[in-house]
């Protein structure tokens, strides 16, 4: 991420020597997210060891799902950013308490995360309640589900349909992390709409005439919708194909 004149005097005002410049303001934040970072690892191992196994057996004759732990920890400059929203007017977390530089590493609930992508939307289900019940993680964390998978156009934010696991570690309140279980159609989504929407409008949230003229956005929704109802066509195949006559779990 390119740190522009908003970014760089936020530095210069806040962070304190020698950290408030663009080349040493990271070395400030990483070693506040280092416990962040090795939860999450450890989380990682849990899964791939206890969790993930017997659905793979299960379901050793076709792709299942695969773990995507490549940006397991928060970019300092998106924290910056976020912190930043967080105290603009009409961007912000509503009526909750602003990041601040003090704060972020007890408020903030993604700055640990990874997403186990999936092959069809009965997948994300039984990944999802394997997580939930697995009782090392249930002695580790407690757990917070937000699914938006059933939830009504009218309440979505975003076209994603996903399940979010974020969990707050027993030992060390206010140390999260989030689990996020999604297909592989829906990870194509994001992935195109992180590029082509959520960037933009983060940061330049005051020209969305000039930055969507198209209506890019609203397009990148659309696109979202149609992505879901193929995602229940080839999940109505594969309960076909499997002869299963089960809805699949919904969370």
């Amino acid at each position: 991420m390119v740190l522009d004149e908003k970014y760089t005097d936020f530095i210069k005002e806040n962070f304190p020597e020698p950290f408030n410049t663009p080349e040493t303001y990271e070395d400030f934040i990483l070693p506040k997210i280092q416990q962040h970072d090795s939860l999450c690892t450890a989380t990682i191992a849990e899964v791939k060891k206890n969790i993930l196994p017997p659905l793979m057996e299960k379901y050793h004759y076709r792709f299942f799902c695969r773990i995507d732990a490549d940006h397991k920890i928060k970019q300092p400059a998106s924290i910056i950013d976020k912190i930043i929203r967080s105290i603009q007017p009409g961007t912000g977390k509503g009526t909750s308490e602003p990041y601040t530089l003090e704060n972020f590493t007890t408020t903030m609930k993604d700055l640990a995360r990874f997403r186990i992508v999936c092959n069809f939307i009965h997948d994300v289900g039984e990944v999802a309640e394997s997580l939930k019940n697995s009782s090392t993680l249930g002695k580790m964390f407690h757990f917070e589900i937000k699914s938006t998978m059933q939830l009504h156009p009218a309440k979505r934010t975003s076209a994603e349909r996903s399940v979010k696991l974020v969990l707050e570690y027993k030992a060390k309140p206010g140390l999260f992390l989030e689990i996020q279980v999604m297909t592989q159609l829906s990870e194509s989504w994001d992935k195109k709409d992180h590029y082509l929407v959520y960037e933009v409008r983060r940061r330049f949230p005051d020209k969305e005439d000039k930055n969507f003229p198209d209506y890019l956005d609203a397009k990148m929704h659309a696109m979202g919708e149609l992505l879901y109802v193929a995602d229940n066509y080839f999940e109505a195949l594969r309960a076909s194909r499997e002869g299963d006559n089960t809805e699949a779990r919904q969370l």
